[in-house]
């Protein structure tokens, strides 16, 4: 039998890593639906996913950063997505590819559709969730700004990142998980496509009055 190389077993200490790291996440996220957040503690999240207090706060500091870790991830995935578009796009085409990308796995995920449930139950949590929010968009303006050569704090890449992120939030909230994901990325495009045309008002509607 051959003996594992050291990047095998590398390899398999980062799989390991990831599945007990997603372990926590569902179990925190299940717990939390069936129970109510303040119900739930550090142990039985541990107990539930048969891991250690000390192996879980290897991985986070609180019960909340569990439930939230998914917006980590998704921010490291949609600057890396950012970063592989071809370099003649524009900056605001190429963030609408790197979302769409990302959108599929997103709401096919069951631990997506999960938490969501879990925040339509308990919308406390919904200023939670903003915060941890922030990571994504402090990724993406980090991205944007590589693309144009702009510092990080620059206002362009805020607000690229920000209107970005806006985009994704709505047509979200206005899918129909049940419906196919299909119809949200054409929700998508259709509001980068405003975007892009300078957000005008839909045709029949007085932005003076609807602003009121």
């Amino acid at each position: 039998m051959t003996a594992p190389t050291a990047e095998n077993a590398h390899g398999l200490r980062e799989r390991k890593k990831l599945e007990t790291r997603s372990a926590l996440r569902a179990a925190a996220v299940r717990m939390y639906l069936e129970r109510g957040p303040a119900a739930v503690t550090v142990h039985d999240i541990c107990e539930a996913a048969g891991v250690s207090p000390r192996t879980f706060f290897n991985y986070f500091d609180t019960k909340d950063d569990a439930v939230f870790d998914w917006d980590r991830r998704l921010a490291g995935q949609l600057a890396e997505l950012l970063a592989e578009r071809p370099a003649d796009e524009t900056p605001l085409v190429a963030l609408h590819r790197a979302l769409r990308a990302a959108v599929p796995a997103l709401v096919a995920d069951p631990g997506w559709r999960d938490r969501r449930r879990l925040l339509a139950a308990h919308p406390e949590l919904v200023p939670k969730l903003l915060h941890s929010n922030s990571h994504i968009a402090e990724a993406l303006a980090e991205a944007v700004a590589a693309r144009t050569g702009l510092p990080p704090d620059a206002l362009y890449p805020r607000i690229l990142a920000g209107a970005g992120l806006a985009v994704l939030r709505s047509t979200i909230r206005a899918w129909d998980p049940e419906s196919p994901a299909e119809e949200l990325l054409a929700m998508l495009d259709s509001c980068f496509t405003s975007l892009a045309d300078g957000l005008p008002a839909p045709e029949g509607e007085d932005p003076v009055h609807s602003a009121r």
